[in-house]
Parts: structure tokens; sequence; C-alpha cells
């Protein structure tokens, strides 16, 4: 059943590209009776990673940035804690940058729910970000710099405590030996020095 499914929701994915106005959407429709079932999330976490295209690959991320907002909030605590596991260990072992950064986005999008329902931080996702940012694999330092960028942005002064880390972890990047790091890093050092204007309250 689940392979049926899959390869269901690659064909659907694939039809969500296509030029014929009728083709997407009678692939938008399945799209949405299929999001009725929270379980369709690992599906497109697993589609994400395994679809036959680039293309499709990150459409099912996109997608996944989508739903998560609005489908993590009414889940059972189990569901939900599984949830949030499972896209991490997604983002953590994806190689590919377009699909990192749908799948950085949904990290983000599920980030500030959690903050919305629980007024927490997502530490576990704090703590991906700077395991990644130590690793050896200059894409998932790109993708990670990007996330918290976009974290940065969502979550400012609630990020406060946590600067004196990422400034350690900055650095490093800034001296690092590749460009596009560098570069991403030095952005995501300007986007944290206007955030440390802003209070908790006010994100």
């Amino acid at each position: 059943m689940a392979a049926a499914i899959e390869l269901e929701a690659d064909q659907v994915l694939q039809l969500l590209q296509s030029p014929s106005n009728e083709a997407r959407a009678r692939a938008e429709a399945q799209l949405e009776a299929w999001c009725q079932n929270p379980s369709f999330l690992s599906v497109l976490m697993t589609r994400a990673h395994h679809a036959p295209t680039l293309g499709c690959r990150q459409l099912a991320a996109t997608i996944l940035s989508w739903r998560i907002p609005r489908m993590w909030p009414n889940l059972p605590d189990a569901d939900a804690s599984q949830v949030q596991e499972a896209l991490l260990v997604c983002f953590c072992s994806c190689g590919e940058l377009p699909v990192l950064r749908a799948l950085g986005e949904a990290c983000n999008a599920l980030c500030q729910s959690i903050a919305s329902k629980r007024d927490v931080l997502w530490e576990d996702l704090l703590r991906i970000v700077g395991r990644q940012l130590g690793g050896d694999s200059a894409i998932q330092k790109r993708a990670a710099l990007e996330l918290l960028a976009s974290l940065i942005r969502s979550m400012g002064g609630r990020l406060h405590g946590h600067y004196p880390e990422i400034g350690t972890t900055l650095s490093a990047c800034v001296r690092g030996s590749d460009p596009e790091v560098r570069i991403a890093a030095l952005s995501v050092v300007g986007i944290a020095a206007s955030s440390w204007c802003c209070k908790p309250e006010d994100q």
C-alpha cells in the first residue's frame, strides 16, 4: 500500500507541473484529498528524497512547507513529535540545494507553529542547524545558513539567548574556504545585527 501511494504521489507531482490546466486541476484535487490525512506528510518527506526528478523532489518539499503549518497544530502530541523528528531527519539527509532550501522553509514554518502553540523554541532544530554548520558539506552549510537567516527573521528576539553560540559558528563560517558559504554567513550576520534591536515580545 505504501509503495502504491508513493507511486501515485510521484505521478501527481509530475502532473502539478504539467502545462495542461485540466491535468493540474485533477492533480490539485487529488493532492487536497490526500492532505486531509496527516500521514501524507510522511509521504511528502519520502518523495522529497526519492521522487524521480529534481523538480518533483523540490515540489514535494515545497508542498510540505505549505501543509505543515496547517496540519501540525491539530495533531496529537505523540504524532506531532514524530513529525518534528521525521522532518529533521529529512533535512539532515538531503544533499540537493533546491530541495534543502524548500525543506528549510518547512522547518521554519514548523518552528513558527511550535512557538505559536507552545510558546517555546524548537531547540532540536537549532541543534541540527549548528551541527550542519559544523559539518563538511558546503551545500548543507549553505542550506543551514539560509534556514538560520529565516529563523532569525521569524523568531527574532526569541533567539537572543542563542546569539553567543550563533556568533561563534558564523565567525567560523565567514573564515571558511567556500566562497558561497562565506557570503551566506555574512548575510546572516547582517540579519542578526538588525534583529538584535527587536524585543522577544515584538516577534
